[in-house]
């Protein structure tokens, strides 16, 4: 475990590390009572109380050639998009010049309407969006995080994937279509049964943060 870092050690692992920055999901709603009716009417499911292993902290166990970091932003049962940008923009100063970019569910909305409002002045090597939705509230409130396009993403990225899977209960797979309309040259991936990607690995995208 890397602890106290000096100011040297942290450059060095800022240029010369491979980096891949995983943005978790989480829940954004239109108002404060839709939060709170959300809270009363969901149900808690005893196996998810249970510890189990998410393919997030699985890809840190399986790469080993770079460093993934699970940066945990803010309040994500109840998401901000202002709060998520305060936190993100702290982050990218610690990124270097070999950065993939992950983003699960509201995590990949996240990216997408930032790097759409603020493009990176260097683009990352990859940027990988699973299950993100665009504009189709009709299963979820989008709340802050409602996306109003993504044509300017190539700037902020060489390289660009999309991960969705058919059956999807959260985010509808129609989605998919309206970020292809965006963004023509972006590489998808498209599951049967993967649902929202709630597995403990994730063997493809292993493969994928792997390659050159």
């Amino acid at each position: 475990m890397r602890q106290h870092l000096t100011a040297e050690h942290c450059l060095y692992y800022t240029i010369f590390m491979k980096q891949i920055v995983i943005v978790h999901g989480g829940s954004s709603f239109d108002s404060y009572d839709n939060y709170l009716n959300n809270l009363k009417s969901s149900q808690l499911h005893y196996e998810r109380l249970l510890y189990s292993l998410k393919w997030r902290e699985w890809l840190t166990q399986e790469i080993i050639d770079a460093d993934v970091l699970l940066p945990n932003f803010p309040n994500k049962q109840n998401a901000n998009y202002a709060e998520w940008v305060i936190y993100f923009e702290k982050l990218l100063p610690l990124l270097g010049d070999d950065v993939q970019l992950v983003g699960y569910s509201l995590g990949a909305m996240f990216l997408v309407k930032y790097l759409q409002e603020k493009p990176l002045e260097k683009p990352v090597r990859r940027l990988i969006l699973a299950a993100p939705c665009y504009d189709d509230e009709s299963l979820e409130d989008l709340g802050s995080f409602r996306i109003a396009g993504a044509k300017r993403l190539e700037e902020s990225a060489k390289d660009i994937h999309f991960f969705h899977s058919k059956d999807d209960p959260v985010v509808p797979f129609t989605e998919l279509a309206k970020f292809q309309e965006d963004l023509p040259s972006a590489k998808v991936h498209i599951f049967e049964d993967r649902g929202h990607f709630f597995q403990a690995t994730f063997p493809e995208l292993k493969e994928l943060l792997q390659q050159k």
